[in-house]
């Protein structure tokens, strides 16, 4: 096999090698980002309705669940409260059925109604109430190809190209090497 060969073989297998690999690293970034800034979200949201109670004129009382926006309804995120006795205090659509942890602080990763979801639960200082706001990993893994698609397609139409152009300076980088051989014999 010629060198000219053995470079171009090598080249057309490491080039596609090289960009899956820095395909799964973008893809990686992105869910790490895009997980960062949902989670952000719900501590924020949970931290705001914290706020709500804290700033109540009675707090223990019933709270009336949120209406529905119609169309711009967003059914992949829930909200739920419950005073220290576990009784309910508000609860939006999907919220009823983020399930009560009283020992939980943080995020949890669980299955409600068969899709997976992220829950953040905020704890009060006193246990006064505890709240959970929620979101269906499915929104996550939206943005994430949306993303990664928006990246890919420069990247698949680049592909080709990259290694039509990297063939051509083979043969022309060989050139004066096969201009040699040919002088040789």
């Amino acid at each position: 096999m010629s060198l000219q060969r053995r470079l171009m073989l090598y080249l057309l297998i490491c080039a596609p090698l090289v960009w899956a690999v820095a395909v799964l690293v973008s893809v990686q970034r992105a869910r790490h980002e895009v997980n960062e800034l949902y989670d952000t979200e719900l501590i924020r949201l949970s931290r705001q309705v914290q706020s709500l109670l804290v700033n109540s004129d009675a707090p223990g009382k019933a709270l009336p669940a949120a209406r529905s926006a119609g169309e711009a309804d967003l059914r992949d995120l829930a909200i739920a409260v419950w005073d220290g006795k576990g009784e309910l205090l508000l609860v939006d659509r999907e919220g009823a059925q983020l399930p009560r942890r009283a020992d939980t602080s943080g995020f949890v990763d669980m299955r409600l109604g068969g899709s997976p979801w992220r829950v953040y639960y905020l704890q009060a200082p006193h246990n006064e109430w505890l709240v959970a706001a929620g979101q269906r990993s499915a929104e996550r893994g939206e943005m994430v190809r949306n993303l990664v698609g928006g990246q890919l397609a420069p990247w698949l139409i680049s592909l080709p190209v990259l290694l039509l152009v990297v063939g051509w300076a083979v043969r022309r980088a060989l050139a004066p090497l096969h201009a040699l051989t040919a002088d040789l014999q």
